[in-house]
């Protein structure tokens, strides 16, 4: 290895540290979720359960449940359940979106007025 490809890789990792220290400094307590489908808000859920989500039409779209601490979708209706997969959310800056369904799940954390973005998609 040459000496500038040392470099580079200490740079990747120094930058990659710096990242995570800061997503994890945004990191707050949960107080639950809005659920948005379609771009307008359905449901905000603030306690522990299994709550189900259903179309303009009635037709079922996912489940989402809230523990208290983190957020997830155990259930979905679309062919890829990519949203389910994401797993247990514990940071307000995250969110659950499955596509397919137009249904978002935004948890609710304590306000903090960083002014900083560091997530975007």
């Amino acid at each position: 290895m040459k000496k500038n490809d040392i470099l580079f890789v200490i740079i990747i990792i120094v930058i990659s540290v710096i990242t995570i220290i800061i997503q994890s400094s945004l990191k707050t307590e949960l107080k639950g979720a809005y659920v948005y489908l379609g771009g307008k808000e359905l449901m905000k859920i603030t306690k522990p359960g299994t709550y189900t989500v259903y179309g303009d039409d009635g037709d079922y779209k996912l489940k989402v449940v809230f523990n208290g601490e983190k957020v997830r979708v155990i259930d979905a209706d679309c062919p890829l359940k990519t949203c389910e997969y994401t797993g247990w959310v514990d940071n307000s800056t995250q969110e659950i979106i499955c596509l397919p369904n137009k249904v978002v799940v935004k948890p609710i954390g304590k306000d903090k007025n960083t002014g900083v973005d560091i997530i975007s998609w």
